[in-house]
């Protein structure tokens, strides 16, 4: 067991790549006077941002229990980043979608992401195009 975690795997690698990248952000949004927001805060908030959504369909996508999710959703509807929608069509389900508030998040840790150069810097342009290539394609059918 000890020799496979002392192995780089692709998994592992692209998961500390990515624990790295969203920490960097965090810290950035942070360092710009913001409050400070969760990984499972800003997740949820991406998620919304792509379209209204209930709770329980966002537990399913991140996996996390649905009590744990209301718990984070209200924790965002009380801070004011997100916030119930009501649908015409469709009464029992609750809607989530982003207040302003949370759409300036969005807008900023999107400008934040855009202006970390340091793996440009480190790895150079063409590697760094080719690596956004890669994550761009599909890989699962």
């Amino acid at each position: 067991m000890q020799t496979y975690l002392n192995e780089n795997n692709l998994v592992d690698l692209i998961s500390d790549k990515h624990a790295k990248l969203r920490k960097k952000v965090i810290e950035a949004w942070v360092q710009n006077g913001e409050e400070k927001i969760t990984d499972t805060e800003s997740y949820m908030i991406a998620i919304i941002h792509k379209e209204s959504t209930t709770v329980a369909q966002i537990a399913k996508k991140i996996g996390m229990s649905r009590q744990g999710a209301h718990k984070c959703a209200k924790v965002l509807m009380e801070r004011g980043y997100i916030e119930i929608e009501e649908h015409q069509d469709n009464s029992r389900d609750k809607f989530l979608c982003l207040t302003n508030k949370g759409r300036y998040f969005m807008d900023e840790t999107l400008h934040i992401k855009r202006n970390i150069e340091e793996i440009i810097k480190s790895i150079g342009r063409e590697k760094f195009d080719m690596m956004k290539e890669i994550f761009s394609s599909s890989w699962f059918k």
